[in-house]
């Protein structure tokens, strides 16, 4: 071993411990980089080798990252089973190595890694139950970013119920919370999602285009499934500051009538109030 400076020591094993693949790869690489061999940055002393004692620190990072995943994703492990789940949990953390300050964004690709590593189809089948552990993790993601985006908890809001009088004679003012995440699915996951998360007893979703709604309303998650219009009406809300604006962009998006829309809505705030999608501001 020969005496190196420490930051060198520093940047040589943080290239050891976080590069992707496996441990004989991350030293090469980190060899590589830094022009040196292991026999020149590790010592030879004590009874274990040199890549037994770099196995620890390289080792322990990706348990601490996997921990991160299986508190991020608990939901889908429970689904998937331990096993299942940390092979393409692993596999995911070897090509999206963490880049980030916080461990909040580590798994915030893993749904879209089980969507292109799903199993193939085969010519004449269908393997569409395939797609629900990439479906699953997606709503999994957006509650966690529901729990963690700002909400409207101290917020003064108008409380008061909207009449008649203030839905079509009046501009309504609204707002969205940052809390709010709106999903277009290809299976109807609410039951589902609930069943796996208690452990009760459930059956696989059938394949079906669905839309649900994900918010935060007094610390409490609301999740709903809503209907395609509700979805659309809900995505043009974050883009005006007016309920009439919304409707008469979505009218000529569409091409159905205003009135009927505002009829509807009418309907709607109420709910949407309650599950915290929206907001009536004074």
């Amino acid at each position: 071993m020969v005496k190196q400076d420490t930051a060198f020591l520093q940047n040589w094993l943080r290239t050891v411990v976080m590069a992707p693949g496996f441990l004989k790869q991350k030293v090469g690489l980190a060899n590589h980089t830094y022009n040196v061999s292991e026999d020149d940055v590790v010592s030879d002393e004590g009874k274990a080798s040199i890549y037994a004692r770099l196995n620890v620190y390289s080792s322990g990072y990706m348990l601490r990252l996997l921990d991160c995943m299986y508190a991020d994703y608990a939901i889908s492990k429970k689904f998937m089973g331990d096993e299942l789940f940390d092979s393409f949990a692993k596999a995911y953390l070897m090509y999206h190595p963490s880049t980030s300050f916080t461990l909040y964004d580590l798994g915030k690709a893993f749904p879209d890694f089980l969507e292109k590593t799903k199993p193939q189809s085969e010519e004449g089948t269908d393997n569409a139950y395939f797609d629900i552990p990439a479906t699953l993790a997606r709503v999994e993601r957006a509650r966690q970013v529901a729990m963690r985006a700002p909400g409207t908890e101290g917020e003064i809001t108008d409380m008061n119920p909207v009449n008649i009088q203030d839905m079509f004679f009046s501009k309504l003012n609204i707002s969205i919370p940052e809390c709010l995440q709106l999903l277009e699915l290809n299976f109807p996951m609410k039951e589902f999602f609930e069943s796996v998360y208690r452990e009760g007893e459930y059956e696989l979703p059938s394949p079906q285009k669905t839309f649900m709604a994900i918010s935060r309303k007094n610390y409490r998650i609301v999740l709903e499934e809503i209907t395609e219009m509700q979805f659309l009406l809900l995505q043009e809300c974050k883009n005006h500051t007016n309920l009439y604006e919304a409707i008469s962009a979505l009218s000529n998006q569409q091409n159905v009538s205003s009135a009927d829309l505002l009829a509807d809505a009418y309907l709607w705030i109420a709910y949407f109030r309650k599950c915290g999608f929206i907001q009536v501001v004074s």
